[in-house]
């Protein structure tokens, strides 16, 4: 896997960012604005607020394959904390509070830390897709115009996340194209739902209130996990492609030199 690539991808992300306008007029009713702040501040201490780096008990090992993995790491991870900030100014336009804790907060940490970084990666992949389809949600029903803005900025970065995991996965051994992969697709699938229904379960009250719906956010959840397998499935086999050639073409090689 080309980690430089990566590299360069997060780095140039970081040009050319417009800041959300956060003295546009408010224009959300007054009611509104508590259901606004809850949701808000909980995906605040979630998306970046609480630790930007790997926790899982074996994450040293894994990080240490590479100085430019840790990088990429690193730089993925700003980026989760740049989401945290945008989403702290956003409670400061409405009068809101970053808070400190919150159970399903505590519950993510504890699986991401004591069930290895396999499953860590993992569960922080399928907290940027379930986010994916939060945002879109978000950004579809609360009319504010530095809302907007932020999901626009926030969706961009995501995107990127999204794409280096299959990458990621994609140069894993057994590929989720492989036999194999017919069993990961369907725990993928499962814990992907499991997250989803975690995250609505605490911010679909809120976002009621702005006309969302649960069948209009299942809808943009299984589209994004539905298409990131599929589009890993072809990546997957893209690349066992070129090692299948790479390996043809390596004893005519050998010859030459001979």
């Amino acid at each position: 896997m080309n980690y430089s690539n990566w590299i360069r991808h997060f780095e140039r992300n970081q040009l050319n960012r417009m800041e959300p306008d956060w003295s546009a007029p408010i224009t959300i009713p007054p009611r509104k604005i508590k259901p606004l702040l809850k949701t808000l501040a909980e995906f605040q201490l979630g998306d970046g607020g609480g630790p930007c780096c790997l926790i899982a008990v074996n994450a040293a090992r894994f990080l240490n394959q590479s100085e430019e993995l840790e990088r990429v790491v690193a730089l993925w991870f700003k980026e989760e904390a740049g989401h945290a900030r945008l989403l702290g100014k956003a409670l400061d336009r409405f009068g809101g509070k970053p808070i400190k804790s919150h159970w399903s907060f505590t519950a993510f940490c504890t699986v991401r830390k004591w069930l290895g970084v396999g499953f860590e990666l993992q569960v922080l992949l399928l907290t940027e897709l379930v986010s994916t389809a939060y945002y879109r949600v978000l950004q579809r029903h609360v009319n504010d115009p530095a809302i907007h803005q932020m999901c626009h900025l926030i969706l961009r970065d995501e995107g990127g996340h999204v794409d280096f995991h299959r990458d990621r996965l994609a140069h894993a051994n057994p590929s989720p194209a492989s036999p194999f992969g017919a069993v990961w697709q369907l725990q993928f699938w499962l814990n992907g739902l499991a997250a989803a229904t975690v995250l609505w379960s605490s911010h679909g009250p809120s976002l009621f209130q702005f006309g969302a719906s649960t069948r209009e956010y299942y809808t943009e959840v299984q589209r994004e996990i539905g298409g990131f397998i599929a589009r890993l499935t072809a990546r997957s086999r893209a690349v066992e492609l070129r090692r299948t050639q790479a390996g043809k073409r390596m004893p005519v090689q050998a010859r030459a030199c001979a």
